[in-house]
């Protein structure tokens, strides 16, 4: 399997979490990050905005993506990080 991650990313409008592209063997797969899972990931910069927080962390999250594909964690060609995914 080949995951690459296309850098393009936005705030998910309905959940202010983020959502970024992975691409896993040519096909486009949504990863969200929920907004605790964006706090949690760096508790120092709990209040910062959503965009920094993923932004500071991006390479992590496309790490704990990464791995959460391995896993088989993908719903409906979907991915959701959660806070448990980034405090293991």
């Amino acid at each position: 399997m080949n995951i690459e991650f296309s850098g393009k990313w936005a705030i998910d409008p309905d959940t202010f979490g983020v959502v970024f592209e992975a691409i896993i063997d040519g096909s486009s797969i949504r990863c969200r990050v929920s907004t605790e899972a964006l706090q949690d990931i760096d508790p120092s910069n709990a209040l910062s905005s959503p965009e920094e927080q993923f932004q500071g962390n991006q390479f992590t999250f496309q790490e704990i993506a990464e791995g959460l594909i391995s896993d088989g964690r993908l719903s409906n060609n979907e991915l959701f990080i959660t806070s448990a995914d980034v405090r293991t």
